[in-house]
């Protein structure tokens, strides 16, 4: 671990927070604004007991896409031409354990425990839980996501997965 800024580390612990509220309150067009125009939003696959996929160009992904990526899956949810997750279910995401993990120059890594409550009337509730690692970058107006690596801790995914509800 590296010594941090208390500042920079509460700016980082703001900025995965809002992220949760974001996507809790189905503010699309915010929670894009968080990513840097070249992010990178990647779920790696379980690779064996032991640990995940490493390589998303030669190993499979859960997800993997750019902020391009991004912004056609926001338009498929609010369009509603996304039939697997209709009706939209409710979530809340419970952030922990923020902490800035390494620094260089305009970057910082941080890394961060999650769960995620899922609730549909048609299908019920769902839990997942894992961890996320981040590379934020230093914009004129703030930190930038610019790259989001979520670990999902289970061994089968049950129903839908997709951008809110992990």
């Amino acid at each position: 671990m590296v010594p941090v800024d208390r500042a920079v580390a509460a700016e980082v612990e703001a900025i995965v927070a809002r992220e949760a509220f974001l996507l809790d309150t189905r503010r699309w067009a915010d929670w894009l604004a968080l990513y840097a125009d070249d992010a990178i939003f990647w779920v790696p696959a379980w690779a064996s007991d032991d640990g995940f996929t490493t390589d998303p160009d030669n190993n499979v992904s859960l997800m993997y896409m750019d902020k391009a990526g991004l912004e056609a899956r926001v338009f498929r949810i609010e369009s509603a031409d996304s039939w697997a997750t209709e009706p939209l279910p409710f979530t809340a995401h419970l952030v922990t354990s923020v902490l800035v993990t390494a620094t260089r120059g305009a970057e910082l890594e941080a890394s961060a425990a999650w769960l995620v409550r899922s609730f549909a009337r048609t299908r019920g509730a769902t839990l997942r839980g894992g961890r996320y690692d981040y590379v934020f970058r230093r914009a004129p107006d703030g930190l930038r996501i610019a790259r989001k690596t979520v670990y999902v801790h289970d061994d089968r995914i049950v129903g839908a997965l997709d951008v809110y509800n992990i």
